[in-house]
């Protein structure tokens, strides 16, 4: 397992998606790939997570792209940014 910025952005999201009750399908901590994260919560809702670590919001470009990957998997898309100092904080997912 890596142990870049964005690998414990992603484990963070874990943990917090599991701690509210979600499933996580899957996780990926490689940057390049999309979804990073694949949850279902427990109402039923699918999702994938756009996770970033230090970052501000994604580019255009980068964020109708995972809206498009989202849309043909018939899920819903959500950006997960992540701060990691001094602790590892997400104010929240946002819809994209």
């Amino acid at each position: 397992m890596q142990n870049t910025p964005h690998a414990r952005a992603v484990l963070f999201v874990f943990e917090t998606l599991t701690s509210a009750g979600h499933t996580v399908i899957s996780a990926n901590t490689d940057e390049r790939a999309d979804p990073q994260i694949f949850a279902q919560s427990e109402t039923g809702e699918l999702a994938f997570y756009f996770v970033r670590a230090d970052a501000a919001e994604p580019a255009p470009a980068e964020a109708e792209r995972f809206r498009d990957l989202a849309a043909r998997h018939k899920v819903a898309a959500f950006y997960a940014p992540v701060t990691l100092d001094p602790a590892p904080l997400c104010p929240g997912f946002r819809a994209l």
